[in-house]
C-alpha cells in the first residue's frame, strides 16, 4: 500500500507514480467522444483508445477509461454511451456517411477535379484584380479637372435643347 502523508494545504498527497488520468484529461477526452458521431466515426472503446493515443499521447486501456470516477461519476463511460446511443439513433434514422461507399480512386479523382476549379477561379480573380489597379491607377494618373467637364456638358445639352 502507498505511503500517504498531509500536506501543507490540508490534501493528502501519495508517494509514487503521478496519476496519468486526470480529470482534466478526462474532461479532453469526453469532450472528444462526444464529437466522434459527428465526424463519422465508429463510437468503439477501441477507436477511442486509439485517439486518446494519437490525440493526447496516452496509452489508456479500455478498463481505465471506462472504469476511473470522479465524485462518483464515471465520466468517460458515460460520455462514451451518450456517443453510443447518439450513434444508434443516426443509424436508426438512415444516415450514412456521404462518401463511404466511393472507391478511394474516385475520391481523389474528385478532389483533383475541386483542386483544379479553384485554382482557375483563385487566377479570374487575380486577374481582375490586376485589372481593377489599372484602371485605378489610371484614373488616378489623368489630369481632370471636374469644373471644366461640366461647362462642356451643359454646353452640350444647351446646344440639342
Amino acid at each position: 500500500m502507498a505511503k500517504t502523508k498531509a500536506s501543507a494545504s490540508g490534501s493528502i498527497v501519495k508517494n509514487g507514480r503521478p496519476e496519468v488520468l486526470t480529470e482534466e484529461l478526462a474532461l479532453k477526452i469526453v469532450k472528444m467522444i462526444e464529437v466522434l458521431p459527428d465526424m463519422d466515426v465508429e463510437v468503439t472503446w477501441a477507436n477511442i483508445v486509439a485517439k486518446v493515443k494519437q490525440k493526447f499521447g496516452q496509452e489508456l486501456g479500455r478498463r481505465v477509461l471506462s472504469t476511473k470516477e470522479w465524485d462518483g461519476r464515471a465520466l468517460i463511460a458515460e460520455a462514451y454511451e451518450q456517443a453510443h446511443a447518439v450513434q444508434r439513433q443516426l443509424r436508426s434514422q438512415g444516415h450514412r456517411r456521404i462518401n463511404s461507399t466511393m472507391p478511394r480512386q474516385a475520391l481523389q479523382a474528385r478532389i483533383e477535379t475541386l483542386t483544379a476549379k479553384l485554382k482557375v477561379a483563385e487566377q479570374t480573380i487575380a486577374e481582375l484584380r490586376v485589372m481593377q489597379y489599372d484602371q485605378l491607377d489610371i484614373l488616378r494618373g489623368t489630369q481632370f479637372d471636374l469644373r471644366q467637364e461640366v461647362e462642356t456638358i451643359r454646353k452640350q445639352t444647351r446646344e440639342k435643347a
